[in-house]
């Protein structure tokens, strides 16, 4: 049997807008404990792009800590981290997956991207929840059994 998405999607997720300040981002990814990444998304709800961990820990390492130790950080990524001031300045590009997608293809974002995480969108592109990697192990626990 095929595992699809929506039979392991929680609808929980953290929404932002393009336009929300760089520190209100962070307060509402902060704030959430049941998911790690902020949906960037435009007035009709729509994925527009993704703040993931990663994102918020390049910009705190610039404009809170005051360090430049990785390399995506050196030249014009530091002048870009210190100038920008909304969501849209750090986001990364959006990656999504259906509710009738199989679990398969999450599983080869996550590994592709280095996200914990994916959003999953209905037909016009709206955010409807996520699934992520603790709930695909959790799920597979009976299946690794049975090997």
């Amino acid at each position: 049997m095929k595992r699809v998405v929506k039979d392991l999607m929680i609808d929980k997720f953290v929404t932002l807008h393009e336009k929300d300040l760089i520190y209100e981002a962070v307060e509402k990814i902060a704030k959430n404990r049941e998911t790690m990444i902020g949906c960037v998304v435009d007035e009709e709800k729509r994925l527009k792009g993704l703040i993931t961990p990663k994102d918020l820990l390049r910009v705190l390492e610039v404009r809170g800590y005051g360090t430049i130790e990785h390399p995506f950080s050196a030249g014009p990524g530091v002048l870009h981290l210190l100038t920008s001031e909304y969501a849209r300045d750090i986001m990364c590009a959006p990656v999504s997956l259906r509710k009738n997608d199989e679990v398969h293809k999450a599983i080869d974002i996550m590994l592709d991207e280095g996200f914990y995480e994916v959003p999953v969108v209905d037909e016009e592109g709206r955010v409807i929840g996520v699934i992520n990697y603790f709930d695909i192990i959790i799920s597979s626990i009976d299946q690794l059994k049975r090997e």
